[in-house]
């Protein structure tokens, strides 16, 4: 998996999705007898003796609601979610602390952050997803997947901030070299030429980057699911139809995705 992936993966938990944070879970639905499991598992999370017990709220949640914890979103999309198979792909079961000592190539430098780097503060773990933001499952704020603000690199109207003390790169995930897409302004450097062109009826990884694109550009597709249908066609005229390509010259709004629609998503 790449850096890029992990952050679609996340991304697309979010938005197709029901979510929220709880202590060892990692993509689990919210069903009585799972919660009840938990329960016995951490009993100083559920139902500490300093303060009122979780367990009723998590009970009154929808069961089809997915349960995650801050490393449990990044263990389960590595895992294969919704499929997870536990342990797969390299990653052992680990805890938020684990992981960033086992990451590689630790910085407080955000300036060269990569789209898919761990960020790490003290007990707690996100995804950097680029453009100066972090998917991460909290407790805090509205307790579920949410995209926050990097408050290293700087506070966005509308979401909340968070300054981590730290980021690195996953040991099992892969890393382009091309760029890093920290900048607000600048997205990682890739080869146009090298890209398909896409329009509605197209499916596949390239349309879960297109997604991406358009849901960090503010263009929300309801959905990164690599399936090009009514939604993310709306979302991409109208990103044509109020974005000019890299040389200024307005965007024809036609709905199909070619080498100037992709150059104007990433400049």
């Amino acid at each position: 998996m790449t850096g890029e992936e992990l952050a679609s993966k996340c991304l697309e938990i979010l938005r197709n999705y029901p979510t929220k944070y709880a202590k060892g879970t990692f993509g689990q639905k919210a069903t009585p007898a799972f919660i009840s499991s938990k329960a016995k598992q951490y009993p100083e999370w559920y139902t500490p003796k300093n303060g009122p017990s979780r367990v009723p709220a998590l009970l009154a949640l929808p069961d089809e609601t997915r349960l995650f914890d801050c490393v449990g979103l990044i263990k389960a999309c590595i895992w294969g979610f919704p499929n997870v198979v536990y342990t797969s792909n390299g990653l052992r079961d680990m805890n938020d602390q684990t992981i960033w000592d086992k990451s590689l190539e630790k910085s407080t430098d955000f300036s060269n952050i990569q789209v898919g780097e761990l960020l790490w503060m003290q007990g707690h773990v996100g995804v950097y997803i680029g453009e100066g933001r972090a998917i991460e499952c909290t407790g805090s704020w509205d307790g579920k997947v949410m995209i926050t603000a990097v408050e290293n690199i700087g506070k966005q109207e509308g979401l909340h901030s968070r300054k981590w003390t730290g980021h690195s790169k996953i040991h099992v995930i892969h890393y382009s070299d091309k760029g890093n897409g920290s900048n607000l302004n600048e997205k990682p450097k890739v080869d146009i030429s090298t890209y398909p062109m896409l329009w509605k009826g197209s499916t596949g990884q390239y349309v879960k980057i297109l997604q991406t694109l358009l849901f960090e550009k503010g263009y929300d597709p309801l959905g990164i699911d690599g399936k090009f249908g009514k939604n993310t066609r709306a979302a991409v005229g109208a990103f044509q139809r109020e974005n000019t390509d890299v040389n200024g010259k307005q965007l024809v709004e036609d709905g199909i995705v070619g080498p100037l629609t992709w150059g104007a998503l990433y400049k």
